[in-house]
């Protein structure tokens, strides 16, 4: 009878706490849903416009703390029409306490039924980076510490030939001057185009084959970007060089909202390729977990894949791996080949667009790693 009786209690115990753990989840998701109606408005009066703002944050030993903010203007063409894409224009600035100042506007508008696409990127840098030289094997102790002024831009200009096909034009141009060295710089005594200061202007062909069922949160579909551009000293630039890019990307919804991306990249170059130009290990979105300019040379491939997964309510887990390197020819792209890998969370923004904020920590060869905080997936 007391063995019964210790059975009802344990159980009225456990189901009072159940109770209790339901009703503290169902106030959170409350809260949370009355901040997203702030955000985006309620089903019967959605928001057609949405702005973000997040902070930048950061330090590096070459630079200290790197303070600044991200701005993000969400919107569609057509407010009513579901057919055609939202657009994003962003602006980020920062701020370090070197005195290095960055400003990067970056855009992806389309107009009403998609007919035209126009993406881009505009930046103005005074900063510092860090410098290893050319090539996949690179050791730490080249590493030099130079300053630069540039300015650059990137604008894909294309029209929808049928549904999901774009054609059309990219222009380029960048400016990299003011470098300053370090003493008895082995960069700036090497060989290597660009060192010293270089500036280029671009024109050529993009192709975008795109049938994701969404821009932001794909769960299903691909998306493949084909571009080329051609820079000659006959049309404004210190070098003769040409580039070719492509960037393909498949999406597999595996079960619920749970997605498998993958991702292949690559870039070649050929001719006289300013340094900076070349193909590079190292970004936010295409090779995390690698510094920026760690390695670099005239080609590049890089393969990322990436399981997201819904967790609950608004959050989601990630966990994604990869293989890429650079190369002076494709023939030795297979040797030195260098992973990367990490987990990451997401945190719905704007869950009607399926906007997440992202924050992703990476770890790639020899003990690199790197932690990024922003908006939207990595790709």
């Amino acid at each position: 009878m007391a063995l019964s009786f210790k059975y009802v209690v344990a159980t009225a115990l456990i189901l009072c706490y159940t109770n209790t753990f339901a009703q503290q989840k169902n106030f959170v998701l409350r809260t949370m849903d009355w901040g997203y109606r702030i955000v985006q408005g309620d089903s019967a009066k959605p928001k057609k416009k949405y702005l973000f703002i997040v902070p930048i944050v950061s330090y590096k030993p070459e630079t200290r703390w790197q303070l600044g903010v991200s701005t993000s203007h969400f919107f569609r063409a057509k407010n009513n029409d579901s057919v055609t894409r939202p657009s994003v224009v962003r602006l980020n600035i920062s701020y370090t306490q070197n005195n290095q100042l960055s400003i990067r506007p970056m855009f992806e508008v389309f107009t009403a039924n998609n007919k035209y696409s126009l993406r881009g990127l505009l930046q103005y840098s005074n900063f510092i980076e860090n410098y290893w030289g050319i090539g996949n094997n690179t050791p730490e102790s080249n590493k030099e510490v130079y300053s630069f002024n540039q300015y650059k831009a990137n604008i894909k200009a294309t029209r929808q030939l049928k549904k999901g096909v774009y054609l059309g034009l990219q222009i380029d141009y960048e400016k990299l001057y003011n470098i300053e060295h370090e003493r008895g710089s082995l960069m700036a005594a090497s060989n290597v185009t660009g060192v010293n200061g270089y500036y280029y202007s671009g024109l050529g062909p993009v192709l975008t084959l795109d049938n994701r069922n969404q821009i932001y949160f794909p769960t299903k579909g691909h998306i493949v970007d084909i571009s080329s551009s051609i820079r000659n000293k006959k049309f404004g630039s210190s070098s003769s060089f040409a580039n070719i890019t492509i960037d393909a990307r498949k999406y597999i919804r595996l079960w619920k909202e749970n997605v498998l991306a993958m991702q292949t990249f690559i870039s070649f170059n050929d001719g006289d390729v300013p340094y900076r130009a070349m193909g590079t290990l190292g970004n936010e979105s295409y090779f995390r977990g690698y510094y920026y300019g760690r390695y670099r040379d005239k080609h590049e491939v890089s393969l990322q894949a990436e399981l997201r997964k819904q967790i609950w309510g608004p959050l989601s887990m990630v966990a994604f791996g990869g293989l890429g390197n650079v190369a002076s020819t494709p023939e030795k792209l297979n040797k030195f080949i260098k992973p990367m890998y990490g987990l990451g969370l997401r945190i719905k923004a704007i869950p009607r667009e399926k906007i997440n904020f992202r924050l992703d920590y990476a770890r790639g060869s020899n003990g690199l790693h790197a932690f990024y905080v922003t908006l939207n997936e990595a790709f």
